[in-house]
């Protein structure tokens, strides 16, 4: 019985550097690494050939892809990385159903309906990795969906991480600050954008498996985050959106 790791959104940023790391493990046999861009995945299974490429939408039908699957192989599922996400900055009234629904789907309902079809599969020392956010610790206007979604997926996660440590199975929530990766714009308006606290994707792919691998239900990657973290604990929640505001206002 094959060992897998699947991982999404794995065809850039930190869900690409993910699949190498795990590339890497003599405990892994098989990678599935999952995305909607074929050229992309093709050169991602370049990478090793422990890496098989899932061509899935996970705003559509992506899931049913995944477990149809898993259905077929019936593998020893070792670790799931769910890493695919969306969002972008603006206004909410501007975004539209489409756009607030996918954003919903992705983040929070694709991961949610990933795990359930996972566990059948996974036994004792199996690893789920669920990439959120720093912006899960503050509400942030103009960003309000991605925002909420990945307090969902926090908190998810840690409940989760109760659940199912009587089965051997640890969950880690990931919760970056901002990353530097092709999802972040650089400019706006011919204005460049200034990210505080900027850190590779790297690092974070580096202290999940690492603070996963010690059983840490929340990996908190760069000092930033770690800092800001702690500050969204003690300062009000109106306080801190009004510092987001003066931050952000040349952008929006």
């Amino acid at each position: 019985m094959s060992r897998v790791a699947i991982v999404t959104g794995a065809t850039g940023g930190i869900g690409k550097k993910f699949v190498e790391r795990i590339c890497l493990m003599e405990d892994i046999d098989v990678i599935w690494a999952v995305g909607r861009n074929k050229e992309k995945l093709d050169e991602l299974c370049e990478v090793s050939p422990k890496v098989v490429s899932v061509e899935a939408d996970l705003a559509a039908d992506g899931v049913d892809v995944i477990a149809d699957l898993i259905d077929s192989h019936k593998p020893d599922i070792r670790m799931l990385v769910n890493n695919a996400g969306t969002g972008s900055m603006g206004p909410y009234y501007d975004m539209g159903r489409d756009k607030v629904a996918a954003c919903c789907t992705v983040n929070c309902t694709a991961p949610s309906e990933l795990i359930s079809v996972v566990l059948p599969y996974m036994r004792e020392g199996a690893k789920i990795l669920n990439i959120s956010s720093a912006s899960s610790f503050q509400p942030n206007p103009y960003l309000a969906v991605y925002s909420a979604s990945k307090v969902y997926l926090k908190n998810l996660s840690r409940a989760l991480s109760v659940e199912l440590k009587p089965r051997g199975i640890t969950v880690t929530c990931v919760c970056p600050g901002w990353v530097d990766t092709g999802m972040l714009p650089k400019t706006k308006d011919g204005k460049e954008i200034r990210y505080s606290g900027l850190i590779s994707p790297d690092l974070v792919a580096d202290k999940a498996l690492c603070d996963s691998s010690r059983g840490k239900d929340m990996s908190v990657p760069g000092s930033f985050a770690k800092y800001f973290r702690f500050y969204s604990k003690i300062t009000p929640a109106s306080l801190v959106m009004k510092q987001w505001m003066k931050a952000i206002r040349r952008y929006i």
